[in-house]
């Protein structure tokens, strides 16, 4: 079986303002391009994929994804990392919409 993504929870990260600039840090040391994004309810990022390994770490809110077929709702704290060419779509169900960080590698200068 493949695995197209895997969820940690990292609720701790996000209380500690500290320690989730530290998790930055390490993510911009290994030359991560981060994105603080904010989606209002009911927005919806349609079926994409691409070739390189993808983060997102939920700040605030909710996001509903759908993974190759596993639906998938991720909260504050959760951390899914989506593996290259693996089809998924997100979608934003809360009232209050979410905040999520969106990291993915860039691709080294030669």
């Amino acid at each position: 079986m493949v695995d197209y993504y895997t969820i940690q929870n990292k609720s701790r990260l996000i209380d500690s303002k500290e320690a989730l600039s530290d998790f930055v840090k390490n993510l911009l040391l290994r030359n991560y391009k981060i994105y603080d994004i904010f989606q209002t309810n009911g927005e919806l990022i349609p079926y994409h994929s691409h070739s390189y390994k993808e983060q997102i770490i939920i700040l605030k809110g909710q996001i509903r994804m759908i993974v190759e077929e596993n639906i998938i709702d991720l909260h504050a704290g959760d951390i899914i990392t989506i593996e290259p060419w693996a089809i998924h779509l997100a979608s934003f169900p809360s009232k209050e919409g979410a905040r999520y960080y969106l990291c993915y590698p860039q691709k080294s200068k030669k």
